[in-house]
């Protein structure tokens, strides 16, 4: 699966079920969805922007936008990265679009 089949499919499935929602987090969304437990750092280091911009794009994936994860404060100073059940779907969604 090429990289471009990847954004395809996400481009679709956020313009279908969350019109609007930013290129930056749909990226931030997708790098989430190659990390294991990556936190807010992890993503930032992974899409070259620093952590409180990701935050900010990853505000709009949270229960207030889109719900799609869930930001979890880890008590060291990072904030972990969790999917939801509707992000679960999502990447379900995107990922069964590809095969």
């Amino acid at each position: 699966m090429s990289n471009k089949s990847v954004l395809e499919q996400a481009a679709s499935y956020f313009k279908n079920h969350h019109p609007g929602m930013t290129p930056e987090a749909v990226v931030c969304f997708l790098i989430l969805l190659d990390l294991k437990n990556p936190s807010v750092g992890d993503i930032a280091k992974a899409v070259r922007m620093n952590e409180p911009v990701v935050y900010q794009h990853l505000s709009l994936l949270t229960s207030g936008g889109a719900g799609l994860v869930h930001l979890v404060n880890a008590g060291d100073g990072r904030n972990m990265v969790q999917l939801t059940d509707i992000g679960q779907m999502a990447k379900s969604h995107i990922q069964t679009a590809l095969a």
